[in-house]
């Protein structure tokens, strides 16, 4: 059995593998958005959860395939008329949140964490639109 010191000398001596810190790596506030915000991704809704100028996250219902890690995705508020088509966004991360069960099937429900892929003016400007007039609180 090695005691800590041991350790911590193997651990600082092992540049090449990523050690998780905990830190925060996001580098813009998130917001969470007002209710009924989607994302189409292969035109199947997801809720979105939180938005910030550089990505979003959303729950979103996996019925067959999952999304593909590099996307393009809509966003939709019908409440305010809002729609925001072809965002480049990919996966950062996700992680399963619920599965419901009903007579026939499994539905699994993820959250992924979306980062913006190369944004148009245009597009920027309307995400900074959207988190002004659309959000609720900080996330």
């Amino acid at each position: 059995m090695k005691n800590i010191n041991e350790l911590k000398v193997t651990i600082e001596e092992t540049p090449d593998k990523e050690i998780s810190t905990g830190e925060e790596r996001r580098t813009h506030k998130r917001y969470r958005v007002k209710e009924g915000a989607l994302a189409l991704i292969d035109n199947s809704p997801g809720t979105i959860v939180d938005i910030s100028t550089g990505g979003l996250t959303v729950n979103y219902i996996v019925f067959g395939n999952e999304p593909s890690n590099a996307m393009r995705l809509d966003i939709f508020l019908s409440s305010e008329d809002f729609y925001l088509q072809d965002v480049p966004a990919k996966v950062v991360n996700s992680y399963a949140k619920d599965k419901a069960i009903d007579a026939d099937n499994i539905i699994q429900v993820k959250r992924y964490g979306l980062q913006f892929g190369e944004l148009t003016k245009h597009q920027e400007e309307t995400i900074k639109y959207f988190i002004l007039h659309n959000t609720v609180a900080e996330g």
